[in-house]
């Protein structure tokens, strides 16, 4: 179970949420007024959003949260939740905005408003370091593979694995641990926290074959919040032309 922990730059909570019919929009106005901007996040896919050794929430979005919350003179508030609460949450007026290595699709461009990507991201096929059976993601037809919940993973998984058992897990760490066990045969996660969690963590497992579906990263947020997201893609823009992008992605991704 999460417990609540104090951030050095912003308050973090932990909260339910239930979806309703429509989205509460948050403007740049109003994030101004409030002196803040509420933003929620998994806490459970390093080197995105994660807990660190000493329970502190930190993480690639973090630190990018951080820069646009600066830029535009407010402060941080991180919540952090599983993934199959955030968007629900988001609609309800419960985050003025979601940071979480969230995929831009046309699915979530009906409901929501996005910023300017950050980064991009691919799906992967992760398995133990010793299978030498699974090379492709056709590889997965019958078997047993996890997913995050509520995650256009899950459509990846279906169309493309097409699993005999597709089991749905609150994030990466849950996954990582079942494929490590056994009681995974694979996994469909997002390439870059893969990567994060072979290299930092030395897990022993191994990502197999070609990136899946490349997406766009971005900050989401309510429907009719346009001037906060654009204010947003501004700060988004201008930290690419200091170089304080590349030096985040330097330092969490190594390139």
């Amino acid at each position: 179970m999460m417990h609540r922990r104090s951030l050095l730059t912003g308050m973090l909570t932990v909260a339910g949420t239930s979806l309703i019919g429509r989205a509460h929009a948050s403007t740049l106005e109003s994030v101004r007024q409030q002196g803040f901007m509420r933003i929620a996040t998994t806490g459970a896919n390093a080197p995105y959003s994660f807990l660190d050794a000493d329970g502190t929430l930190t993480g690639f979005d973090l630190e990018w949260s951080r820069l646009i919350c600066k830029g535009l003179g407010v402060e941080p508030r991180f919540s952090y939740l599983s993934w199959s609460g955030i968007l629900p949450g988001l609609m309800a007026g419960q985050y003025d905005a979601v940071m979480s290595a969230v995929r831009v699709t046309p699915e979530r461009k009906a409901s929501f408003v996005f910023s300017e990507p950050y980064c991009t991201d691919s799906a992967a096929v992760i398995v133990r370091a010793d299978n030498n059976t699974i090379h492709e993601v056709e590889d997965l037809h019958g078997l047993t593979i996890g997913v995050a919940s509520g995650s256009i993973l899950e459509d990846v998984a279906h169309n493309q694995a097409k699993p005999g058992t597709l089991r749905s897990y609150p994030g990466l760490p849950d996954i990582i641990m079942d494929v490590m066990s056994g009681r995974l045969d694979a996994g469909i996660v997002g390439c870059g926290g893969a990567q994060y969690a072979i290299r930092q963590q030395q897990v022993p497992l191994k990502l197999v074959g070609r990136e899946i579906d490349p997406h766009p990263l971005a900050m989401i947020l309510p429907s009719g919040s346009e001037t906060l997201a654009a204010a947003v893609s501004e700060q988004i823009r201008a930290r690419r032309a200091d170089g304080q992008a590349k030096s985040l992605s330097d330092h969490w991704f190594g390139a």
